[in-house]
C-alpha cells in the first residue's frame, strides 16, 4: 500500500465524527483502524461470493433434480414454493431482466435473485416445501454431519442469516472489527458454511483467501 503523505486531509474527508466508532485514541490511530477495517472487509469478499455462488446452485440444483425442473419461471404463473416476500423480489427480478431486453429464463433469474433470498430459503419456513423432502438436505449440504442421524435446518438458519448480517455490514461500509465476534471468528463461520456445502469450494477459498495475511497486519 502506497505511504499515505497527508493523514490530516483523510481525517475531514471521512470526518471525526465516523472515526469515533472506532475507538477513543487519537484521529490517526483511529484512521488506521478504518484503514484495516476496509482492508478486512476487502478480504472478505471472495469467502463471501464463493459461499453464496456455492448456496444458490445448490439449493436449484437440489429443487430442480428432486422437486420441480425450471421451478423459478414455473413460480412466475403459480406460486406454489415461495412466500409473499420471496416471491416479490421474484418478480422485481423478473421486471429487471425484461427492462434489460433480455429472455426471462431460469438461469438468469436464479443469478438475479439476492443471497439474502437464498439464505431466506434455508430457513425453518421452508421445511415443508423443500427441507423435509427426501434427500433434500443432503444434496444441499452433503458434508454436513448431523447429531443422532437427524439433519436439523435451524443450526444452518442461524448461521446462514450470521453470514447475511456480515454480508450487509461489508457491503455498507460498516465497521466489522468491534463486534461481538471477532474477525477471525466471522471468517471461520463463512469457511464452515462453505465447507457444509463444498469441499472443493473450500479449497478454491484457501487457496486464494488473503484474509490471514491481513489479519496480521492489524495496528
Amino acid at each position: 500500500m502506497q505511504e499515505i503523505k497527508d493523514k490530516k486531509e483523510l481525517v475531514e474527508i471521512i470526518t471525526p465524527v465516523r472515526l469515533r466508532a472506532y475507538g477513543k485514541e487519537c484521529d490517526e490511530v483511529l484512521l488506521d483502524k478504518y484503514i484495516y477495517n476496509l482492508r478486512l472487509a476487502e478480504s472478505f469478499y471472495p469467502a463471501l461470493s464463493l459461499l453464496e455462488i456455492s448456496l444458490r446452485n445448490r439449493i436449484c440444483n437440489a429443487i430442480d433434480k428432486l422437486i420441480c425442473e425450471d421451478w423459478l419461471v414455473k413460480e412466475l404463473t403459480q406460486q406454489k414454493f415461495l412466500a409473499d416476500k420471496e416471491y416479490k423480489k421474484l418478480l422485481e427480478s423478473e421486471n429487471k431482466i425484461k427492462k434489460s431486453g433480455k429472455n426471462v429464463t431460469n438461469d438468469r433469474l436464479i443469478s438475479e435473485m439476492t443471497l439474502g433470498f437464498w439464505v431466506h430459503l434455508c430457513t425453518k419456513s421452508y421445511k415443508p416445501k423443500f427441507w423435509d423432502k427426501k434427500g433434500f438436505f443432503e444434496a444441499v449440504f452433503p458434508n454436513y454431519v448431523p447429531e443422532k442421524e437427524l439433519r436439523k435446518i435451524a443450526p444452518i438458519q442461524n448461521d446462514l442469516l450470521a453470514i447475511l448480517r456480515l454480508r450487509n455490514r461489508i457491503s455498507h461500509h460498516e465497521m466489522i472489527i468491534n463486534g461481538n465476534k471477532t474477525p477471525q471468528e466471522q471468517y471461520q463461520l463463512v469457511l464452515n458454511m462453505l465447507h457444509l456445502l463444498s469441499t472443493d469450494m473450500e479449497n478454491l477459498l484457501n487457496g486464494i483467501s488473503r484474509f490471514q495475511d491481513i489479519t496480521k497486519q492489524k495496528p
